[in-house]
């Protein structure tokens, strides 16, 4: 019984001192994220460039496609809705996934005001196969670039943050994952259904509307304040997730919590989350933005020895 108490008592102690950790660089969200997010509504590029590193995301919900200049500063990102050709991470349909990439790499074009060339990379979830994961890469080559890095999608976000180690909860379209970092590196991960999708299908259930109806008035949370409390169910359920595999990992009570992706933009998800993990879950500054800004970045820092 007083064994008992006294570890219950230690790792009081050190959900309260995780509770004050900031898990992420200030300056990388400040310098990196923030000029890339704004750049999405932008009509001019951010910085000049001579070689450009790019980071191609095919998300389920969204496209995204980030620019870098030889200086690791950024250039301009473009995003676009993914559809049907992206599920749970993975690409479903090839000729689809290239075809919304070339829709951001038009839009891009168009901002910055000249053809786009360059070096390229991209992400995949953890737990595929090799030859799944090499489809990303087959995109982004299928586009005309050389595709010069592949990386997991939790090592991407690392880089985007400077945050190596820690848990980074990654809420997608279709699932939330979860991954432990240590030293840059994952030593434990899981993904389980339950992401983006899964709130606009209870938006659109609770109000009686289309799923594309739904999911608009979800992305425009922010201004519908009162929609909240209809998907609180659903971040318990994506806590709870976080929760158990902490758990079953060791690690709960040990290890700062991140969230990214873009299923974590809603009011009130930073408390719903905590609330049911039992520790401090934080949500990243512009979560859409980490994972394609991290692996231009990732991409940028081996080319040139960083």
């Amino acid at each position: 019984m007083e064994k008992s108490a006294t570890k219950n008592r230690e790792r009081s102690r050190k959900n309260d001192s995780l509770d004050d950790v900031i898990p992420y660089n200030a300056e990388r969200v400040k310098n990196l994220l923030e000029p890339l997010e704004k750049s999405l509504n932008g009509s001019k590029p951010l910085s000049d460039w001579k070689k450009l590193y790019l980071g191609f995301d095919l998300g389920t919900t969204n496209t995204v496609l980030v620019a870098l200049n030889e200086l690791g500063e950024p250039v301009g990102a473009a995003m676009e809705y993914t559809g049907a050709s992206v599920a749970d991470g993975v690409v479903v349909d090839y000729l689809g996934a290239i075809g919304t990439m070339k829709k951001c790499l038009d839009r891009m074009e168009q901002r910055l005001g000249r053809r786009i060339e360059g070096i390229g990379a991209a992400a995949y979830p953890p737990g595929i196969s090799e030859r799944t994961a090499k489809v990303c890469a087959n995109v982004v080559e299928a586009l005309g670039f050389a595709c010069e890095g592949l990386y997991e999608e939790p090592t991407a976000a690392s880089d985007a943050l400077d945050f190596h180690k820690g848990a980074i909860v990654d809420i997608g379209g279709g699932t939330t994952g979860i991954s432990i970092m240590k030293d840059g590196e994952v030593v434990y991960s899981a993904d389980e259904p339950t992401g983006g999708t899964h709130m606009t299908l209870v938006l659109a259930g609770a109000m009686g509307i289309e799923f594309e109806e739904a999911e608009a008035k979800k992305r425009d949370v922010a201004n519908n304040p009162h929609l909240v409390p209809l998907l609180r169910p659903t971040l318990e359920k994506m806590g709870t997730i976080v929760k158990n595999h902490l758990l079953k990992s060791g690690y709960y009570g040990n290890v700062p919590i991140l969230t990214v992706g873009g299923g974590a933009m809603l009011p009130g998800a930073e408390t719903v989350l905590t609330d049911t993990v039992g520790v401090a879950v934080r949500i990243c500054p512009n979560p859409l933005m980490v994972t394609p800004a991290g692996i231009a970045a990732r991409l940028w820092r081996e080319k040139n020895g960083k």
